[in-house]
């Protein structure tokens, strides 16, 4: 099996891996078909000084899936509603053209060194200055105290009134300060 794209209308990512999902079933081919993966990814905001996470589509009107592709495959595919074509084909060309293996590698977050691609690396250390982009501290400068991996957030000590004061920040909130 092959991974292949599927683009789709903006919006029904998920209602067309559903309608794939049922077709598969209703069709009785399940072993020409693996996974069906809506990529998504949390996006992190800071609204009025709370933290908010949400959900969004990483790859908008994309549904990737991984397929044995032949006539009654495409056939089916092609003919759920909201699926407007496989990437690659052209009016010419009516050939879906599958995806190479390091494509599907980051689309799945394997890297090829062994990390995984949605892990966030600690760019900064200990004893580095850094500025604040954010929150009531912004355009502070401060020194990194400490680095919480397991968080993904830092403690910046900031001067406040002649007093060394803790904030907790995470990755996105700082920049290093190049002075």
């Amino acid at each position: 099996m092959l991974w292949y794209a599927i683009h789709t209308f903006s919006g029904q990512e998920n209602n067309i891996k559903k309608r794939i999902e049922q077709m598969i079933e209703r069709e009785g081919v399940q072993e020409k078909f693996g996974r069906i993966i809506v990529p998504t990814r949390e996006v992190v905001s800071t609204v009025r000084g709370r933290r908010h996470v949400s959900v969004q589509n990483a790859m908008p009107t994309y549904v990737f899936i991984e397929m044995v592709l032949d006539e009654l495959t495409q056939h089916l595919v092609m003919n759920i509603n909201g699926v407007t074509h496989f990437l690659g084909m052209t009016p010419t060309k009516r050939v879906a053209i599958p995806l190479q293996q390091s494509e599907v590698d980051r689309l799945l977050g394997v890297d090829p060194s062994g990390s995984a691609e949605g892990e966030i690396q600690n760019p900064y250390t200990i004893g580095e200055n850094v500025r604040i982009k954010e929150g009531p501290f912004k355009d502070f400068v401060g020194v990194v105290d400490e680095i919480m991996e397991d968080k993904t957030k830092i403690k910046v000590m900031v001067t406040v009134f002649g007093r060394s004061t803790p904030v907790e920040l995470s990755y996105n909130q700082v920049e290093s300060d190049i002075a």
